[in-house]
């Protein structure tokens, strides 16, 4: 039976003071080799510094960039060896005095 090497993560959130990050859970099937990147939604971003983690691991570089008005879809870097087979986790923390919202991530990954 054919796998999938990606996952569509419903990531609804509205990042504000009161509620700074946001984190779901999602699984892999099979094992992720080499590297891999993700397609994040997102509304309003007036601020650079916002950081995506994986497994806890912090992505490196801009991970959602400046777009204000309006909605953006980012494409990021994942490196190898952040994805594993099984539960994995994403997770988005608001930096600085920035309020904007997600939609949707998907995960890709190469088996």
């Amino acid at each position: 039976m054919a796998r999938s090497d990606f996952n569509w993560i419903p990531f609804s959130h509205d990042f504000t003071g009161n509620s700074p990050s946001f984190a779901v859970d999602f699984p892999i099937e099979g094992t992720p080799i080499d590297d891999a990147y993700l397609i994040i939604t997102a509304h309003n971003v007036a601020w650079q510094d916002h950081q995506i983690y994986i497994n806890n691991q912090e992505l490196p570089g801009w991970d959602i960039p400046i777009h204000n008005p309006g909605w953006q879809t980012w494409m990021d870097h994942i490196p190898s060896g952040f994805l594993h087979s099984g539960t994995n986790s994403i997770m988005v923390v608001r930096s600085g005095g920035d309020d904007f919202t997600t939609k949707d991530i998907v995960v890709h990954w190469r088996e």
